[in-house]
């Protein structure tokens, strides 16, 4: 019985899905849904630079892509905290070209 108890107790001091607090435990996730202005062509030419910079950052539950319509696109990530989110996102070759015309950063609960 002894042991059971310190089992416990080593559960619930470490394990995240039990209130431990490892590293990744923080985590939460982000959907970054944006809109763009500009000319097609020089969007065109950005867009293989903008699939490399959010295929190379390797993060967590990333998903993204275009609307059918071509007007913007969105992106789900994992990011410890709104801070590094906005940091991931500010470095985004669509952004450093000035292609956002609107954006929104969300944290977002799946259910």
């Amino acid at each position: 019985m002894k042991w059971f108890f310190l089992v416990c107790l080593v559960m619930f001091s470490v394990t995240p899905a039990f209130g431990g607090d490892m590293e990744n435990d923080s985590k939460v996730i982000f959907v970054y849904y944006y809109l763009m202005e500009g000319s097609p062509e020089a969007i065109g030419k950005t867009v293989p630079a903008h699939v490399e910079y959010w295929k190379s950052r390797n993060l967590g539950g990333f998903k993204g892509g275009p609307f059918a319509d071509g007007s913007g696109g969105m992106i789900m990530f994992e990011a410890k905290n709104e801070v590094p989110a906005e940091e991931i996102i500010a470095a985004d070759p669509f952004v450093i070209e000035g292609f956002i015309s609107e954006s929104r950063l969300k944290e977002w609960i799946p259910k």
